[in-house]
């Protein structure tokens, strides 16, 4: 069995992760369990349920080496950042020169990671809709339920965006016999993921829209799908105005539920979790959780004044000259300790370090820091991502341009929290979205994926939109292809699975 389960990585076999019940989320060894005699009431499915959100942090962030993470690599694909350690993985590097090798340890994590969670995630669905009637409330059931086929259409979006076609299996497995599973059309893979946040949000609908312990609501289910329903209408499936039309009315739920609102300041998304901007983020602790996000961000001038805890693995990736020289002049974002930093106090307090380049701010964390361990949570929606996403939505259904006053509405209240003197425009266009897009969200997770479904780039000189395919970055060794849009299929699962393969 146990060769089964390292040879067959994202095949688990009639198993369900476990994680304590007594505090969500908490970082626990990980028990295999046959779910055919698992489910028999609420607690047991919680704890089923709980463990499935261990996989979201797992595909951001490792946790088994400092300085080495998921997140790392997406933001050196777009090339707005550069990798400024000569030392370090020759994965990072592939990133970064967009020749990324099908052994690239990242490529299997990604594939690995989402189908290990999809495993549960289909186990799981079946167990609860097998339990017993009066075993558990129907308002639990379907809380449940819907934080589940959230979670599986969540990690097929990630893995149709990265590798395009996929497997897509619905149910869990019951032997091993035959692991050679076709691959589906990408129109096949997102029409399920659209169904399946679907089903999520129709079981999510009496749930709450906001939540302070860190799950999937009613808010995260409608958020995540507007943007699904925004990839859909843009590349590679380019369903056109429909889809616009969806994605701006999904978005458009949040917009007027008045559950969330910006902050009034940047500090505010490093420093309040689970509350006004924040619509999802992965929650860690301190206590339990190393940090290899941070430990990746964190300067490090060292080797006599380290910023970084950890000077070995510190500052991993910086912000390009020229993707901040887009930001407008007068742009509160272009701040020292706002969204970027270039000064900060030696650990020692020998005085101020100027590190010569931009880091990212937007993650800093003192503690992490100070001792290697960061308990900050990671965001992955935040309100300011769907008030832009409404935007966009409008403009492209609208034929390029909008005079739609909640999408104009929209823009704007992100853009005046960043230009509070500029005046609300009274059109606005697809690209002036996009381009606030980059500015706003960057090193997010989310301006890779942008660029794939628009083909659209930001030109590091002029700052305005230009086609991708053909447009290299300042931080690229190549120009984007159409052949560089997508992951190579992890080699370990092809040697295993030969219908891994494109034309």
């Amino acid at each position: 069995m146990k060769k089964i389960y390292s040879n067959i990585s994202w095949l688990i076999v009639l198993a369900v992760i476990i994680t304590s019940c007594d505090s969500f989320l908490e970082e626990k060894p990980k028990t295999f369990l046959n779910p055919d005699s698992y489910y028999q009431n609420d607690k047991q499915v919680l704890a089923a349920v709980n463990g499935i959100y261990t996989f979201v942090d797992d595909i951001m962030d490792s946790d088994i080496e400092p300085g080495s993470q998921s997140f790392i690599f997406m933001e050196f694909m777009h090339g707005y950042g550069e990798r400024m350690r000569g030392s370090g993985t020759q994965d990072l590097s592939q990133a970064n020169s967009l020749l990324i090798a099908d052994n690239n340890s990242y490529v299997q994590r990604f594939w690995e990671t989402a189908y290990r969670a999809i495993e549960n995630c289909n186990s799981i669905i079946e167990g609860i809709e097998g339990m017993p009637e009066g075993s558990i409330s129907e308002s639990k059931k379907n809380q449940y339920l819907g934080e589940t086929y959230f979670l599986r259409g969540y990690f097929y979006f990630n893995l149709v965006r990265l590798y395009g076609p996929v497997p897509l299996k619905l149910t869990p497995t019951k032997d091993v016999i035959n692991t050679e599973i076709e691959l589906s059309s990408i129109e096949a893979v997102y029409t399920q993921i659209d169904a399946d946040m679907t089903r999520a949000g129709e079981l999510m609908e009496e749930q709450e829209w906001t939540s302070t312990s860190g799950r999937v609501t009613k808010g995260t289910v409608k958020s995540m799908h507007a943007k699904v329903l925004l990839t859909m209408a843009g590349y590679p499936l380019q369903k056109g105005i429909e889809y616009y039309t969806k994605a701006y009315n999904k978005a458009k739920e949040v917009y007027e539920s008045g559950k969330f609102t910006l902050f009034g300041s940047y500090e505010e998304l490093r420093t309040v979790e689970n509350a006004g901007e924040i619509i999802w983020s992965i929650q860690r602790e301190a206590d339990n959780a190393g940090s290899p996000l941070h430990g990746a961000l964190l300067a490090y001038p060292a080797p006599v004044k380290a910023v970084s805890a950890s000077a070995a693995y510190g500052g991993a990736i910086t912000v390009t000259q020229m993707f901040f020289d887009t930001y407008p002049e007068s742009d509160k974002r272009r701040e020292e300790r706002k969204f970027y930093y270039t000064q900060q106090e030696a650990l020692d307090q020998s005085g101020m370090v100027d590190m010569g380049r931009l880091y990212i701010y937007k993650y800093w964390d003192q503690n992490a820091a100070e001792v290697g361990k960061s308990g900050a949570n990671f965001t992955l929606l935040r309100y300011a991502d769907v008030l832009l996403m409404m935007a966009e939505a409008k403009a492209q259904a609208d034929g390029g341009t909008t005079t739609d006053a909640n999408a104009i509405e929209a823009y704007y209240t992100v853009r005046k929290r960043a230009l509070p003197q500029e005046v609300k425009p009274t059109s606005l266009t697809a690209d002036k979205v996009l381009q606030e897009r980059f500015w706003e969200l960057a090193f997010e997770n989310q301006t890779w994926y942008d660029m794939v479904r628009t083909r659209k780039a930001l030109h590091a000189v002029t700052g305005q939109m230009v086609n991708m395919i053909g447009y290299q970055t300042p931080s690229h060794t190549a120009p984007f292809t159409e052949a560089s849009l997508l992951l190579p299929y992890p080699i370990r699962e092809k040697r295993l699975n030969p219908n891994l393969k494109r034309d």
